[in-house]
């Protein structure tokens, strides 16, 4: 005799942290939700921001948000686009009690897509006939302070050959990575084919491109201090890209980012990178610069007279000469009709 329990869709599950429902499942937007669920559900597969976007039906901006959200609540934590789950997390994962076969647990990551590596045989004769890329290769593992595994000579070579990065301005990404504690081989190779894409292949113009790097970590530092959020990992490239165009582009000041803030959290519920981004992008299009200017525009609009309702409760009705006009009539009408 034999025996089968079949218990339907229980036969595959997976784990969500407690701290999700027990700490911020009332803040959490159903956007932000969705994005933790479908990560923690294709937690062993390549994830981009692409296949979320289609899959979830939500923007690039909406994934990013969701994303930083969860590294901010120290779910996850990040390390060059990989998503791993925090040591800050108190809670074990609660999972349904059962006897079923459970999928087998697996390392939360998002990849991006990675160029060709050359094989170890044309790594070991460019080697011989390339002293430059030698001394790079030992300067990679006294940055890197480990021997280099021979998937990481090849990404090494690659940037080098490949992408057509010189060792000099390897070795200055190198270094500016160790600096901000980003020193790992899927950040070097993700910086360096972006370098190469965006024409950084000298000294003088990866001096420039570390120091506008840095500055962008710097007005991270400086507005994630102003609204109280952890950081967890490295900031993330929208945490970054904002922070950077409030402060250096747009130069708002401490309170300007305060005041937007505040008004995100009132009128969404949450914190959302997004809808702050959006606030200050009307107030620099406004040209206001203080809270003085922002209450004298909005004292403004508040003054202008207000249209009067229609009969129905919609539209407006206007007086021109004497003679009224209620809008709804018009709008519910087409000037096609019959």
């Amino acid at each position: 005799m034999s025996y089968q329990i079949n218990l339907g869709q229980w036969n595959s599950i997976f784990a969500v942290p407690s701290s999700v429902v027990d700490k911020h499942i009332k803040i959490a937007s159903e956007a932000q939700l969705k994005v933790l669920l479908y990560l923690l559900r294709h937690a062993d597969e390549s994830i981009t921001d692409e296949s979320l976007s289609q899959a979830l039906r939500l923007s690039e901006d909406e994934i990013h948000n969701a994303v930083s959200f969860w590294i901010e609540r120290g779910v996850f934590a990040e390390n060059s686009q990989v998503l791993t789950p925090a040591a800050a997390i108190d809670n074990a994962p609660t999972t349904p009690q059962s006897n079923a076969p459970q999928e087998k647990p697996q390392k939360q990551h998002t990849t991006v897509s990675r160029a060709r590596r050359p094989d170890s045989d044309f790594v070991a004769k460019l080697l011989k006939e390339d002293s430059y890329l030698a001394g790079l290769l030992e300067e990679a593992q006294t940055v890197l302070k480990k021997p280099l595994s021979p998937g990481d000579t090849a990404t090494l070579v690659m940037l080098y050959d490949t992408f057509g990065l010189p060792c000099e301005v390897i070795a200055m990404l190198l270094n500016y990575l160790a600096s901000v504690g980003s020193a790992n081989m899927r950040a070097v190779e993700r910086y360096g084919i972006r370098w190469s894409d965006d024409g950084i292949k000298t000294v003088d113009d990866a001096e420039r491109e570390i120091g506008r790097m840095a500055s962008s970590r710097e007005a991270w530092g400086r507005v994630s201090s102003l609204l109280g959020i952890r950081n967890v990992g490295n900031p993330t490239k929208s945490q970054l890209e904002n922070a950077d165009r409030w402060l250096n582009t747009w130069k708002f000041s401490d309170e300007m980012i305060t005041e937007a803030y505040e008004r995100c959290v009132n009128t969404k519920g949450e914190y959302n990178i997004s809808y702050i981004n959006g606030i200050l992008r009307k107030w620099n299009d406004k040209g206001i610069r203080s809270l003085d200017q922002l209450r004298e525009e909005e004292s403004a609009v508040r003054s202008k007279p207000k249209a009067a309702k229609g009969k129905n409760g919609k539209g407006s009705v206007f007086s021109v000469d004497g003679a009224s006009f209620d809008v709804s009539k018009y709008e519910n009408n087409s000037l096609f009709d019959d």
